[in-house]
């Protein structure tokens, strides 16, 4: 069965006449060592060419040896998209890199919160803090939600500007 679900380009190679992968192209082992060189964590390299189409990666198909083994997919990456995916994958939190972000959001918030002076700080001005020192989304009702789990009323009626 020839399965092509993202439509790529196939490439035939006779990998027997010792043909090397296309030029400008990864393997999935080279890709994912140069995300992760960039800062971007995927935990698992089955899912890399769905990744890689939600991402706008350019993926070519190539001819296997043999019948047996799922057809090698390359990569090409393109520099420009980095950033744009990395920003991508701070804020959305299903992400490695995004379970990491949500990690500094919690010591941040807190960090902001401890160290506050009396009625000095509100919920909105702690997120925005937050968004402006890790470059990511964070709203008033997340900074809610962590300090309500991580402190007492009392702290929160004393630090806070406003308690609804």
């Amino acid at each position: 069965m020839d399965s092509n679900p993202y439509n790529l380009e196939t490439k035939k190679i006779d990998w027997k006449e010792g043909e090397k992968q296309p030029s400008g192209y990864l393997s999935a082992d080279q890709f994912l060592s140069y995300l992760n060189r960039k800062g971007i964590s995927i935990d698992r390299k089955d899912n890399l060419p769905r990744w890689a189409s939600n991402n706008e990666v350019d993926m070519i198909k190539c001819t296997r040896i043999g019948q047996h083994g799922s057809v090698p997919t390359f990569y090409k990456p393109k520099d420009s998209k980095i950033q744009e995916m990395i920003t991508n994958q701070k804020n959305i939190n299903n992400s490695l890199t995004g379970q990491e972000t949500l990690k500094k959001k919690r010591n941040l918030i807190l960090k902001i919160f401890d160290n506050a002076e009396n009625k000095s700080v509100s919920r909105t001005s702690i997120a925005k803090e937050v968004s402006k020192k890790l470059n990511c989304k964070c709203n008033r009702k997340f900074v809610r939600a962590v300090l309500e789990e991580k402190r007492s009323s009392s702290q929160l009626e004393k630090k806070l500007k406003k308690i609804s």
